[in-house]
């Protein structure tokens, strides 16, 4: 019998007012700054593999931005569903998970600038029922231009997970380090973007409970709105076993419509 999460409203709002004060925040002082640049992004995606095991992925992706000369905050909401069938003909649920994220940078003139984030997700494959985090750090940027950027950062935040499991459901706190690389590079006069995130964040007592993501992706424009997005993602979790899931480490390989605005 598949499993089911609950989405938690609660859960969500958790970081969602520190976005709403500096939305006010930068009103107040709209005399001083130029008027803000809004961006709107969204993602449908989807993969299918079939043969000696079928399996299909759906993902989607909503993305809202708002940049200042002051600061940039970015909104994430994301949802992913995947079914397989075994041997026998079996069909069943191996993919369902849901992230939202919220991060404010600081974007002054300098290379080093403050940032401060918060998020919460829930994820069938890695059976976490719900896991909330929150931070603070700093990000180096060593290269901007409208051709290629690239950025470092490091960050200290704090992680409650509630597991997803039928014998106990147990809650842990945790704190992290977060170590994180972000590159971005544009070629044939913008029609073509490239995309590579690395993110490694381990206990901050612990070094072998730790988390890392990788993500790289290609996207070729096809108006000023529509492109074509192929995605590699992989999701690695040191404690995905203990709390009952089939592996540590999560993959996907995507292909998707972006639209931006």
């Amino acid at each position: 019998m598949t499993k089911r999460f609950r989405l938690s409203p609660p859960a969500l709002a958790g970081f969602f007012p520190l976005s709403l004060v500096f939305l006010l925040q930068h009103s107040l002082l709209a005399q001083e700054v130029p008027p803000p640049d809004w961006r709107f992004e969204s993602e449908v995606g989807a993969s299918v593999f079939f043969g000696a095991s079928d399996q299909t992925t759906v993902a989607m992706n909503l993305g809202v931005d708002r940049e200042s000369a002051r600061f940039e905050l970015e909104n994430q909401l994301s949802y992913l569903y995947g079914e397989a069938s075994n041997e026998s003909g079996t069909t069943f649920v191996n993919k369902r998970s849901w992230a939202a994220a919220s991060n404010l940078d600081y974007r002054g003139f300098s290379r080093v600038n403050p940032y401060v984030f918060g998020g919460a997700l829930s994820s069938l494959e890695k059976a976490i029922e719900i896991r909330l985090k929150w931070g603070a750090g700093a990000k180096l940027t060593a290269l901007d231009s409208e051709v290629s950027s690239l950025d470092f950062a490091l960050a200290f935040l704090g992680e409650r997970t509630v597991e997803d499991s039928p014998t106990n459901g147990e809650a842990k706190t945790l704190a992290r380090w977060s170590g994180e690389v972000n590159l971005r590079r544009v070629f044939s006069e913008g029609r073509t973007v490239f995309e590579a995130k690395g993110n490694y964040s381990p206990v901050f007592d612990h070094a072998d409970n730790y988390t890392v993501t990788a993500e790289s992706s290609i996207a070729f424009k096809l108006s000023e709105i529509i492109s074509l997005k192929l995605s590699v993602v992989d999701n690695y979790d040191s404690r995905a076993r203990n709390r009952g899931a089939v592996d540590n480490n999560d993959g996907r390989v995507l292909f998707s419509v972006l639209s931006s605005f």
